[in-house]
């Protein structure tokens, strides 16, 4: 690359200065003379930006008067403005590198191309032509990059470049413009201080690393599996990546825990106390080290406490100390990507989305694809400033911070060791209008945040309460909110709903005792804000957010390309959404189940891929090499190509634990069941894994259920018998006809019209059903992922209203709820139990 020339230089050095005294006397507002701003020699300078609204910012700060608006670009006497549109330059696909890459065929990995051809992407081809032209003008002199600050948009504009001028840069002075916000004021900053393009090249080269890398593990992992799935017939694509996979892994290994969780039932005892007439409640618990507790797995141990302490007096001691609670650190895109999961349900695309459009369209905010959650040491003045502008019903709380003098510098908000290339999630003070709902619970999430901050701590005062009755402890906890301090931003200015009601001495009588029966739960499914809490640390369960800041580098993918990874892995259907959940499929079991049987830990471990992410982080800060890098890379990638090929699955066979059923041995492999009579059950069925009990039931009776948690192509759960038909092939059965049906004995009468009721495979049925009378009812065993027993149908035939009945699930919200069933003419009704009135106890407010 050529570099500027001395009178370049001074030239350059001349208009920083002037524009620098101008910005200390005009508005941010204010426009900049395109000359002074970007003329870094002879010739015109040619500026290229991601997208075409941030052409016409650029354009719009550069004095929109002086450029004529031509089709693809804007030009002034000194300047041309033009634009990408993302990507409009990628990797050849395999078949245009080579004529023998046409067929995904084993013998042709691994694929490892001495360099990589680029091609133009189809859609975009009009725009990258009318770039060419312009990159090659004679008189355009110096490129400057103004695409998004980051790896993709060096990435975005190195590819424009090299495939335009096939590695011949002489005569071109390529500089960058680094924008922070697309304020106006930002913008002409980012004019005034553009960087060499020689200081890029470290994030060039992680750019490329990360480009390269993704093409050869993902294509030589995606023909590599598809040919190893479809040599057992048809043509069955099997998409992998670098990041995507792991990632899924992650996903497939908590579901793999869930399915092998055993519930145990335990009990716990709460009682009610009686202190000189103020009552209180206290829950059963025994010191265990630090840890208390409250889970009794032995009925007869709760018997036992029931019996001692019905009635009995006890001594009570009482101990109280204060608690603060501080406020989260600023925002980086991962954190808001979390929270607006948690509390709005958005998911990581949605959130990004809107971040960016508050960043580039309505300039309220400052770039989003960030890692760091601090500001520059010198950035005090700019916040107190960015502070004063917030209007609404946060004003008051700005000026709160900015009257007491909170926002001083303290490490926790500005720290220069903290940040890389960009800073923390912040407003820039422009206060937009025209909002989605959606824009403004994020645009005032960032904002509380930004504010909250600067305040001091909540303060609390915890009681802890210990009643001892006959040897038995009871525990009461209290946790009164003294001063809101930070949570006064989110709304929050007292708290007493967990206060306890004064001590009156130091004993008090048990006036009632109850047990309450449970299970212990598996651990619950990945959300997507769970989910990118575990890609941030490449896979380990971490609370404690320094700790989890710590591991960042060390992360699956990164905070921009996170939300893509996520929709990938839905769109290839390896997971479907369920409500918040994040649920694998059957084929997202199969794909990791066969990784690990073929040892490939390219595409298995979480950790070894996060390692590869902070590798490309020391590539930009210049402690690692490219080259190193990319030798690890194609290390791995032959390595994982030579154990797709030398697996073959009938080397993970053996017998089955459970074998022989009905007289026949029983095989498994890492993915199916096969009797030595033929008949073949994959582990996963319609998204469910049987378990060796359920498929012992299927082979013993030919079928099986109806069993709940199956899931349709689409995600959608649905319930259904198994059967074996007469081909020894795998069957579902929803509903059966009435010619078909199979009845056993009577179970009761058809309230409607007194026919005999039968149970079938599927339900239960009225014999006028089965004749086609109108008057004909049909019933199912579940009903909403509940099993309806034999015992809920003979209540439901006589008449009579069913005990309240727990779990039932929605199939519109998703969500669990409880209700009493009945029968109306013949269909099932739900009854709603009221909602239960809560005295006031422990100080509660009284219910409404």
């Amino acid at each position: 690359m050529a570099t500027t020339t001395k009178k370049a230089t001074t030239t350059k050095t001349t208009a920083t200065k002037t524009a620098a005294k101008k910005t200390a006397t005009k508005t941010a507002t204010k426009t900049v003379s395109a000359k002074k701003t970007v003329d870094v020699g002879e010739g015109k300078t040619l500026i290229i930006a991601e997208k075409p609204s941030v052409a016409l910012d650029l354009v719009r700060v550069l004095g929109q008067k002086n450029f004529k608006n031509e089709k693809t670009h804007y030009e002034s006497d000194t300047t041309i403005v033009s634009h990408a549109i993302g990507h409009l330059v990628e990797i050849a696909d395999p078949k245009e590198i080579d004529e023998k890459y046409k067929k995904w065929e084993m013998s042709t990995l691994p694929m490892l191309p001495k360099e990589f051809p680029l091609v133009a992407t189809p859609a975009t081809r009009g725009q990258l032509s009318a770039l060419s032209k312009l990159i090659k003008r004679k008189d355009v002199t110096t490129i400057v990059n103004a695409c998004d600050a980051g790896r993709e948009g060096e990435l975005i504009f190195f590819y424009i470049l090299q495939y335009v001028l096939k590695g011949k840069f002489t005569g071109k002075t390529i500089k960058r413009l680094w924008m922070q916000s697309m304020t106006p004021a930002a913008i002409k900053e980012a004019f005034e201080n553009m960087r060499d393009g020689a200081e890029m090249e470290n994030l060039k080269a992680a750019a490329l690393c990360r480009s390269e890398a993704d093409w050869l593990i993902g294509m030589n992992g995606s023909r590599g599996l598809t040919a190893y799935n479809s040599s057992m017939g048809g043509f069955q694509v099997t998409p992998c990546g670098r990041v995507q996979t792991p990632t899924l892994a992650i996903i497939v290994n908590r579901e793999e825990e869930r399915l092998q969780f055993v519930p145990q039932k335990f009990w716990t005892v709460e009682a009610e106390f009686d202190n000189d007439g103020s009552h209180y409640q206290g829950k059963w618990f025994v010191a265990d080290g630090k840890e208390k507790q409250k889970q009794i797995f032995d009925e007869a141990r709760v018997k036992e406490i029931l019996a001692k302490c019905k009635g009995k007096a006890g001594t009570v001691e009482e101990t109280s100390a204060p608690s603060l609670q501080k406020c989260g650190p600023l925002y980086d895109l991962t954190t808001l990507q979390r929270e607006a999961n948690n509390r709005f349900g958005f998911s990581a695309k949605t959130t990004l989305s809107i971040a960016q459009a508050l960043y580039e369209r309505h300039k309220a905010t400052t770039y989003p694809r960030t890692d760091s959650r601090c500001l520059p040491e010198d950035y005090v003045a700019p916040v107190k400033a960015t502070l004063g502008k917030i209007e609404g019903p946060l004003a008051k709380f700005a000026e709160t911070a900015l009257k007491n003098n909170w926002v001083v510098k303290t490490p926790k908000v500005f720290d220069n060791s903290k940040i890389s290339d960009h800073f923390a999630i912040i407003p820039t003070g422009v206060m937009p209008s025209g909002l989605t709902e959606a824009e403004q619970k994020i645009f005032t999430m960032i904002c509380q945040r930004f504010i909250a901050v600067f305040f001091p701590p909540a303060k609390y005062e915890n009681t802890t309460r210990v009643t001892t009755v006959e040897g038995e402890t009871f525990l009461t906890e209290g946790k009164v909110l003294i001063d809101p301090g930070f949570k006064a931003v989110y709304g929050k200015d007292s708290d007493d709903e967990s206060s306890i009601p004064a001590l009156k001495g130091k004993s008090a009588k048990t006036v009632a005792l109850e047990e309450k029966e449970d299970f212990t739960k598996p651990p619950a499914h990945y959300t997507e804000s769970t989910l990118l809490s575990m890609m941030e640390s490449a896979g380990k369960l971490v609370e404690d957010e320094e700790l989890r800041d710590a591991m960042k580098e060390r992360g699956l993918g990164t905070p921009a390309t996170r939300a893509a990874i996520i929709e990938k892995l839905v769109s290839d259907k390896y997971v479907v959404r369920d409500g918040k959940d994040m649920i694998p499929t059957a084929k997202a079991f199969d794909l990791i189940k066969v990784l690990k049987a073929m040892d490939i830990e390219a595409l298995t471990s979480p950790e070894l891929t996060g390692n590869w992410e902070y590798k490309m982080e020391q590539i930009e800060k210049g402690k690692e090499t490219r080259e190193k890098f990319m030798e690890g890379i194609v290390d791995m990638t032959r390595t994982m190509v030579k154990n797709i090929k030398g697996f073959k699955e009938e080397s993970t066979t053996g017998e089955a634990p459970f074998s022989p059923v009905n007289g026949k041995k029983v095989f498994e492999t890492v993915s199916r069941y096969t009797t030595e009579d033929g008949i073949v059950i994959r582990k996963m069925i319609g998204g469910k894994r049987l378990t060796p009990e359920e498929i012992t039931e299927l082979l013993t009776n030919r079928k099986i259920g109806p069993l709940t948690g199956f899931r349709s192509k689409r995600g959608a759960e649905f319930s259904a018998v198994v059967i074996i038909n007469d081909e020894n092939k795998i069957e579902f059965v929803f509903d059966e006809k009435p010619e078909e049906v199979e009845v056993g004995a009577e179970i009761g009468k058809s309230p409607v019209d007194g026919a005999a009721v039968y149970e079938t495979m599927t339900g239960y049925v009225s014999e006028s059903y089965l004749k086609k009378e109108p008057s004909g009812i049909t019933l199912p065993k579940i009903l909403l992922g509940k099993e309806l027993t034999l015992d809920i149908i003979k209540t439901l035939l006589s008449g009579e209203k069913t005990a309240l009945i727990k779990g039932f699930r929605s199939n519109k919200t998703h969500r669990n709820f409880d209700a009493y069933l009945k029968l109306e003419k013949g269909k099932i009704k739900f009854e709603f139990p009221p909602r239960e009135f809560k005295p006031r106890r422990f100080g509660k407010k009284k219910a409404e």
